[in-house]
This record gives C-alpha cells, structure tokens and sequence, in this order.
C-alpha cells in the first residue's frame, strides 16, 4: 500500500472515530436526559427500607414506653376488688387483696378499693423519669449513626458506579479507535504491503481493551445492583446518578449519645443513693366487710407504716451500680468513635485539599491533550503530518479526559461523605 492509501485509510479510522465520539456523546445526553436519582432523594429512600432504621424505630418505641413507665412512678397503687369465702373463717386471707379486703376477720364477702402510697417514691420518680428522657436521646442519636452509615453506603455505591460508567464510556472510545487502527493496518495487509504478523499486537489491543470496557460494564451494574437494593427505585438501575448536597444533623451522633449516656448514669446513681432511703407507706381501704357474728362491719380502715430494707436494699444498690457502670462504659466508647471519626474527617479533609489543588493542574493538562489531538488532526488533514500520528494524540487525550473525570467524580463523593461528618 502507498503512503498516499496508508493516509486515506487512517483518515477513515478517524473519521470512525469522530463518529463513535458523536455517538458516546449521544449516549451521554441520553442518560442525563434520564430521570436523575439525587444522592439526598436516594438517602431518603433508604430509610424507609434500611432494617437498621426498623430497629431504631423499635428502640424509639420500647424508651417511650419506659418513660411513660417512670412517669407513673409516683402515683399510688390502686387495688379494687371483692371476695367470696366460705367454710373455715379466715380462709380469704389468701385471695391476693389487701388492707380490709384481704382481712381475715370478714365473713363470706367484701368489696371495695385499697391503695397504697410510698411517700419515698415521690424521690425516685423524677430522677426515672430524667433517666428514661436522656435513655430516649441515645436511642435519637443512635438513628442519626444508622443515617450516616448508610449515606456512606451509597455515597460508595454513587462513586462505583459513577467512575465505572466514565471509564466505560472511554473505553468504548477507544476500543473503536483500536479496531479502526487493526482494520487500516489489516488493510494494508491485503495489498500486500505489511505481514499478517504485524497486525496481532493491534488485534491483541482490541481485545485488551474490550476486555476492560466490558469489566468496567460489569463493575457499574454491579454498583447499581446493589443500588436498587438498597433505595428500592429503578433509577438505580438505568437512570443518571447525581451527587447533591447532604446536611449533617449538626455534632456527631456518638458525641450526643456520650452526653446522654453521662447523664443516664448520673440520674441512676441518684436513683441507687435512695435505696437506701426507709420506706414510708401510707396505706387505706373503703369498701364493705361483712362481718362476723356479734363484730361490727368494715367500712373504711388506714395505716402507715416505716420499713428499713436491709438486704433488699443493697441488692438494688448493686444492681443500680452496674447499670450506672455500664452506661458509663457505652459513653467512653461512644467517645472513642468519635475520636477516630474525627480522624477520618481529618483525613478526608486533607484529601479534599489535595485533589482540589491537583484539579487546576490535570485539567490544564486536558486541554493541553485536547488542543495537541485537534491540532495534529487538522494537521493530518492537510497532509502536513502523516495521519497515523493523529491516533497517539487521541489516546493521550482519551487518558486525560478520563483522568479528569474520576477526579472530579472522587471529588464530589470525598465532599459527600465529608458532609456525612459534619461541618468541616
């Protein structure tokens, strides 16, 4: 083949090429013209089917009810009821009633109400109630953890699929330049002017690069697989990905979970000093007793009482000491993840420095390649330069695009995920 067939043919190969560009472009708008799934509107997906935000939700329910518990703690405990006996006298005393309902001393049947009131109970109530208010506030900053480690988990997911869909889209490029390239070269081999041997390395990089384009392919529906598992929508899938801004909730979830955790303790070791506090029971009963023969009838009876527990008493002040113990362990290791959270954030910060400070430089360098590609092209055209000069020109600036285009995407998920961690 002549110098003169070898320049029409690679100027086919660019011509394909220019058109396989035409048609990647294409592609790309198609996808942006897709309906877009937003990193914020996909976070919000996630938690109405994250188990994780389920088990929160359970956790939230359970700190309420025990709260409603503590506030009931100072009201007295109010028994009605009635009794039926018959045969030995006395036999009621065994029916689980009270005061004058469970006398020994009626005969046949009783009814009324019975209540009784542990004075030392108005002590304990404020502090149960100020323990299960600050038991519910870690259980809200534990939904606030289960936030962040899913919007990590797709901010990891948005990136993957992402960069594989950039490096997917380059590759198609240049898995067509390359079979432009072979089949000039192969050309030239049916007219006899180049062995059948020199070809295999071109044909070898066709197949090295399809290779890559295809496990890129791979890797970006792998990453929207596991997407759609998680969000539940079929933008996943086949629509465009964006990563928009997301709002921390303000400091570390683990850092108001400690706070809390101190003053759950706090409030149950005030709890574990008023074990040891008497209890003073005030106790009545009204109703009707039916009395014996000869004896008058029950209608009203009072009481109150002091008792000084002693081995019940220290059995609770142990059990609330453990409890108080191990609140404060769950805080200090709630402080350790904060610490190694904050080195994280440290490190992501630094991070963003460095590729914000390398982006200047990289896209310079892209339209240094974009420049030398068109250049050489319009070069060839005119038949100042040899046309198969253009190809290495056109690699470089396919290199130079993708490796913009990761940055970037790198970028904007290193800003993402930095925002999961508050406020830099």
């Amino acid at each position: 083949m002549t110098r003169t067939s070898l320049a029409l043919a690679m100027c086919a190969a660019a011509a394909l090429y220019a058109d396989t560009a035409r048609a990647q472009r294409a592609a790309r708008e198609s996808v942006a013209a897709a309906p877009t799934l937003g990193l914020t509107e996909a976070l919000r997906l996630a938690t109405r089917r994250d188990a994780r935000f389920a088990v929160v939700a359970a956790r939230a329910r359970a700190a309420q009810a025990r709260r409603a518990e503590a506030a009931l703690g100072a009201l007295p405990d109010v028994l009605v009821g009635a009794g039926v006996t018959a045969g030995f006298p006395g036999s009621g005393s065994n029916l689980q009633l009270r005061g004058m309902l469970g006398s020994p001393f009626f005969r046949t049947w009783v009814a009324g109400v019975d209540a009784s009131w542990n004075v030392i109970d108005l002590l304990r109530a404020p502090r149960a109630l100020a323990a299960a208010d600050a038991a519910a506030e870690v259980v809200a900053a534990a939904g606030g953890v289960a936030r962040r480690e899913v919007a990590l988990a797709l901010i990891e997911l948005f990136e993957r699929a992402l960069i594989a869909r950039e490096r997917s889209a380059l590759l198609e490029v240049e898995v067509a330049a390359r079979r432009a390239l072979l089949d000039a070269l192969r050309a030239r081999v049916d007219a006899g002017a180049l062995a059948v041997d020199q070809t295999l390395s071109a044909a070898a990089g066709v197949g090295d690069a399809e290779a890559e384009r295809l496990a890129a392919t791979a890797e970006e529906r792998g990453a929207r697989a596991a997407l759609h598992a998680l969000v539940g929508d079929d933008r996943a899938r086949t629509g465009s990905l964006r990563f928009d801004p997301l709002t921390s909730d303000g400091p570390l979830p683990e850092e108001r979970a400690a706070r809390f955790l101190r003053r759950q303790s706090v409030e149950v070791r005030a709890l574990r000093t008023l074990d040891l506090a008497p209890r003073v029971t005030l106790a009545g009963s009204a109703g009707y007793a039916n009395p014996a023969p000869g004896s008058d009838p029950g209608y009203y009876a009072l009481g109150a009482a002091v008792a000084l527990p002693l081995t019940g008493a220290i059995r609770e002040r142990e059990r609330h000491d453990g409890e108080a113990s191990a609140l404060e362990a769950r805080a200090s290791e709630a402080d350790a993840t904060a610490e190694q959270l904050a080195l994280r954030a440290a490190e992501m910060d630094a991070s963003i420095e460095a590729l914000e400070a390398a982006l200047p430089v990289v896209s310079a360098g892209r339209r240094l390649a974009d420049e030398a590609a068109e250049g050489l092209s319009t070069r060839a055209a005119a038949g100042v330069v040899a046309a198969v000069e253009v190809e290495p020109a056109r690699a470089l600036q396919r290199q130079a695009r993708g490796r913009e285009q990761t940055l970037l995407i790198r970028l904007e998920g290193l800003r993402a995920r930095r925002s999961v961690l508050g406020a830099r």
